[in-house]
């Protein structure tokens, strides 16, 4: 399976509120959609390196506390790892990739505008489980039809993506 994509969901909690920093996508894949930040792992990158490239490209923000947290699959054909951060301190900048703006915790678990596996495991990337593979299979309309837990026999990035 060619997992070939990062995604990074950026935390924001105070006494106040739980956030997170979304991407409202006008481009495809889930164009109209909330996502987290990412895209594809280049040449000669690991998926580290690629999710903090994404994340200075997409937003503008310098980010010292990436953690690599699972893997999400779909159709056994494509995947990508996800990873989390906390945010610090900084101002984004919006992309050509599409709006951000910081998110209510609860209305990303919930919400149908956005990309609709998150609920799934976002919950559990935020947590200290030990980091599982997240296995969604999708019909031609893009609904989910399965899900799958399973856990992960391997460290998350320490390989090269093989592009």
């Amino acid at each position: 399976m060619n997992i070939s994509y990062t995604l990074c969901f950026i935390r924001k909690k105070t006494l106040q509120s739980d956030q997170i920093l979304m991407l409202y996508r006008n481009k495809n894949p889930n164009k109209d959609k909330w996502n987290g930040v990412g895209g594809k792992i280049e040449k000669g990158e690991s998926p580290y390196e690629s999710c903090l490239r994404e994340i200075g490209e997409e937003t503008g923000l310098i980010i010292r506390n990436l953690k690599e947290r699972e893997v999400v699959t779909w159709n056994n054909e494509g995947g990508l790892y996800v990873f989390t951060a906390e945010y610090d301190e900084g101002l984004f900048i919006n992309c050509d990739e599409g709006e951000l703006d910081w998110k209510e915790y609860q209305w990303v678990k919930q919400s149908n505008d956005v990309v609709s596996n998150i609920p799934y495991f976002l919950d559990e990337i935020f947590s200290e489980l030990n980091p599982m593979e997240h296995s969604f299979q999708y019909d031609d309309k893009g609904e989910i039809t399965s899900y799958h837990r399973k856990s992960i026999n391997h460290q998350l990035g320490v390989e090269k993506c093989l592009i």
